[in-house]
């Protein structure tokens, strides 16, 4: 399996994403820079005075980012194959056809869950730099609110490579690039938007039960890949 995975990085080029990943981070970051700057005048954004108010946001916006960068990369490791059939190529290999298909799902999954912890690390960390030189924020930092920290980004990580799945729902029944990251789009706006204070990631079930449904989705996929037909 590792040595398959090691083939698609490889086939896919992965270390060209890391630019694009970058970028996001920086938006974010620049984001985040101009709701600070905004809430010294807006009510509306008073939950950005509080370290844990800038935490949450932060992990809303990489969450909701990484997901739809996830998938990008279902579109072109998976639906793009089939799409342009060139996964007809990799099922004439002496590999078992849930076994290719089992690679590709789990890099987009590994892939999501690392940058999910690494670009928390960099947005908060940059964050955090800039609030020891310049006071952003008018509380102290506590042990326990970096444990909480903690916790709740191995928590988003975790679940959000479960949840970067479920587009592949749409993606392989549609076999299309533009209906898999719609879909994307769609289930982020629904999950991590805030209606008057209230978001579905205040539910912790709610996550869960979204990354059960991803990996539901990714088994029946890869469980009736051997009898579907590619041609």
């Amino acid at each position: 399996m590792l040595k398959l995975m090691k083939l698609e990085l490889k086939k896919h080029k992965f270390g060209r994403y890391w630019y694009p990943a970058a970028i996001a981070n920086a938006v974010i970051l620049v984001l985040i820079g101009v709701m600070l700057v905004a809430q010294r005048t807006e009510q509306d954004l008073d939950f950005m005075r509080s370290y844990s108010g800038v935490f949450d946001t932060a992990g809303t916006m990489v969450k909701a980012t990484f997901i739809i960068f996830a998938s990008v990369l279902l579109a072109r490791l998976v639906i793009g194959e089939y799409k342009n059939k060139t996964i007809t190529l990799m099922y004439t290999y002496p590999i078992k056809r849930k076994k290719i298909l089992t690679a590709k799902l789990l890099i987009v999954s590994l892939w999501t869950f690392m940058m999910m912890i690494l670009s928390h690390v960099v947005v908060i960390g940059i964050f955090l730099a800039a609030d020891a030189m310049i006071g952003i924020v008018n509380e102290p930092l506590s042990g326990e609110l970096i444990r909480d920290l903690a916790a709740s980004v191995l928590f988003k990580a975790v679940t959000a490579s479960g949840i970067c799945l479920i587009p592949l729902l749409l993606g392989m029944k549609k076999q299309s690039t533009p209906a898999t990251i719609l879909s994307a789009v769609i289930l982020v706006s629904i999950t991590d938007s805030n209606n008057g204070g209230y978001s579905l990631n205040a539910f912790i079930l709610a996550p869960v039960l979204l990354a059960i449904a991803g990996i539901v989705i990714a088994y029946f996929c890869i469980r009736n890949v051997e009898k579907a037909d590619v041609l």
